[in-house]
């Protein structure tokens, strides 16, 4: 990582006179002013409210489990109301509401829906250099947990809101607003809920803007922005063994339910995941390839038919081989009792993410002939296959357009998204759904999202917000 280090003391130590250090300083400053008026930054009220916005946000402890999203649900939707915007808390469970809100154009063309999620994982403060839900800002960043991952989305959303309502601008789309909960834990409660008990929320939504984007930064340069447009299939199972529980001194054949669920375990991690080209993968990289100009295209190349395992083994990145095979991650154990006693009870918890198209059963057969005996297999949640959303829209030429005008030299590509996001839920119902990441992020940074310190620069958020604000405009507002 390149530190900024001090101008005055960089130039005086070349032996620059310290009048012409002011001087320079001052030029400096004016040039980077400019220089972030003609990226499209200039200095907008929106831009301080959006930060303070952005701590107060933070502050709220919305972990799930247990959830408690209707604290954070409720904060957005005073927001908005301060503001001039009708909105309404959503969801059936008092403890874990979403907040909905539109802006009506009287157009009968698609509407954008503005998507997110107001559920974090949980974070453990012990391993945090600053506490978790302070919002605190030091160094430059703004930390704390959801900071990229995803309040600070939701804000911006929250901000391109705002922007059109205070303008009076034309719409020529309705522009839905919703922040949901439980996406963290695969969005049964929350989306999925909302589109089963309340479709007319949904009316004329035709396109979908919601996290699972990335792009590539080099310092402060963003040279490569993925809008992902296709992902894994989640297959999250509970593994529950049982045993005559009793005390540790004894001698037991079987050693209790946690050595059961040892050997469970050992059997699933120890299940074959053979590489494997799928259509949607070797579609997407074809078209992806071509717009990249770094090491990253000759990976991409790799996608494609006939699968060279070899060279993919020998030349592929980590993500790169992430797209050839299903992976499986045991991510939980659990055994009530003490150190002395043999419990009757035990639990671990596996994630597994399955190649694009892949139907869960297949494999969940596999972990069941696998542990035979020795466990139960909950399913947690199964996923199911959907088509991938077309890049031959209107909103994907505007995403390309101003994502490429917000980075002069940069490219834009469609992708394959290694986690998942709610926008399968609307894929599965022919609506297009894009991920996008418009904040900058670089590889140090990224280590924060579902880790320990997750933060944002702070000049990082402030660009991505107009960023935002800016892709809002040109595909909503009548010209």
């Amino acid at each position: 990582m390149i530190s900024a280090g001090s101008s005055s003391g960089f130039l005086g130590f070349l032996g620059v006179p310290r009048s012409v250090v002011a001087v320079a300083i001052t030029f400096l400053s004016v040039v980077s002013l400019q220089c972030r008026k003609a990226e499209g930054i200039a200095e907008n009220p929106i831009d301080a409210e959006a930060e303070e916005a952005f701590v107060e946000y933070l502050r709220l402890d919305t972990t799930v489990p247990p959830g408690n999203e209707t604290a954070g649900a409720t904060y957005l939707r005073d927001l908005l109301v301060k503001n001039g915007i009708s909105a309404t808390l959503v969801g059936d469970d008092p403890a874990r509401r979403g907040v909905y809100a539109r802006l009506d154009s009287q157009s009968t063309q698609p509407a954008l829906l503005l998507l997110s999620h107001i559920d974090v994982v949980p974070a453990e403060k012990a391993h945090w250099r600053n506490p978790p839900f302070e919002g605190k800002r030091e160094g430059g960043y703004i930390w704390g947990r959801g900071a990229i991952d995803n309040k600070s989305l939701t804000i911006a959303h929250v901000m391109s809101l705002l922007d059109l309502k205070r303008r009076g601008a034309r719409l020529s789309r309705d522009v839905v607003f919703l922040a949901v909960p439980d996406e963290e834990r695969g969005g049964l409660r929350g989306t999925k809920l909302l589109l089963d008990t309340q479709p007319r929320l949904f009316d004329r939504v035709g396109f979908v803007l919601n996290e699972g984007g990335s792009n590539e930064t080099v310092i402060d340069r963003v040279t490569f922005w993925g809008i992902e447009v296709q992902q894994k299939v989640p297959l999250w199972l509970r593994i529950n063994t049982e045993a005559a529980g009793g005390h540790a001194a004894g001698l037991r054949e079987q050693r209790g339910a946690t050595m059961k669920l040892v050997r469970a375990l050992t059997a699933i991690d120890a299940l074959e995941t053979p590489y494997r080209l799928v259509d949607d993968v070797a579609r997407i990289a074809a078209v992806a390839a071509p717009m990249r100009r770094n090491r990253r295209a000759a990976g991409l190349r790799l996608l494609r038919a006939p699968l060279d395992v070899a060279r993919v083994e020998r030349d592929a990145s980590i993500d790169e081989k992430a797209l050839l095979r299903d992976t499986i991650a045991v991510t939980q154990l659990s055994a009530r009792g003490s150190v002395n006693v043999m419990p009757s009870r035990a639990f671990g918890e596996v994630d597994i993410r399955l190649l694009p198209g892949t139907r869960a059963e297949e494999m969940l057969a596999r972990v069941q002939e696998a542990v035979g005996d020795e466990a139960n297999v909950e399913v947690i949640l199964a996923g199911e296959p959907v088509p991938p959303s077309s890049i031959e829209t209107e909103l994907y030429a505007t995403l390309a357009r101003v994502l490429r005008n917000a980075a002069p030299g940069s490219s834009v590509a469609p992708t394959v998204g290694l986690g998942t996001t709610d926008s399968r839920f609307f894929r599965a119902r022919g609506i297009t759904a894009y991920g996008i990441a418009p904040f900058k992020l670089n590889a140090y940074d990224a280590e924060g999202v579902h880790g320990d310190n997750e933060r944002i620069r702070a000049r990082f958020f402030s660009d991505g917000v107009a960023l935002m604000r800016t892709i809002v405009r040109e595909f909503c507002e009548q010209k």
